[in-house]
């Protein structure tokens, strides 16, 4: 059973090419799109913006990225933008995003988007769904060997 629906838009073509997840984050909706997978040609920071910039049609200088992050991603909704330490191409201080190997995922987002001001009612509806959600990805990576 598959956690995640993937669009898999190319493979990868030598051995020096890293498959990655990325997440966009939607902060004005409080929500995330479905996970994506991306073909990077070196870690480069500059270089995985990018790819997102491609992938996004969101212009360079408005991405902003954070860390990989393992999977399955047990990150609520509610966490990311507070919780992830974000960088754009015009960061003035180095940073990597520690992608080592296939398999990591990346949250990004335009940084154009303000975070949505959530009632009481859509934030107990967002925690009820994330909880069910973070319960099944439990319950579906028990004794598969990965890590929490």
């Amino acid at each position: 059973m598959l956690l995640y629906d993937i669009f898999r838009p190319e493979k990868k073509k030598h051995k020096g090419q890293m498959q990655v997840y990325v997440i966009r984050g939607r902060p004005s909706q409080c929500s995330v799109d479905p996970i994506e997978e991306i073909i990077l040609d070196n870690n480069d920071p500059k270089h995985v913006i990018e790819k997102l910039s491609e992938l996004s049609g969101v212009p360079t200088e408005y991405i902003y990225c954070a860390k990989s992050v393992l999977f399955p991603v047990e990150m609520s909704c509610l966490d990311i933008e507070n919780k992830l330490k974000w960088y754009s191409i015009t960061s003035d201080r180095l940073y990597s995003l520690e992608l080592y190997s296939d398999g990591c995922v990346i949250y990004y987002k335009d940084k154009r988007e303000t975070m949505k001001e959530l009632t009481d009612k859509e934030r107990s509806e967002i925690q009820e769904a994330e909880e069910a959600r973070m319960k099944k990805i439990s319950e579906l990576t028990r004794g598969r060997g990965w890590l929490h």
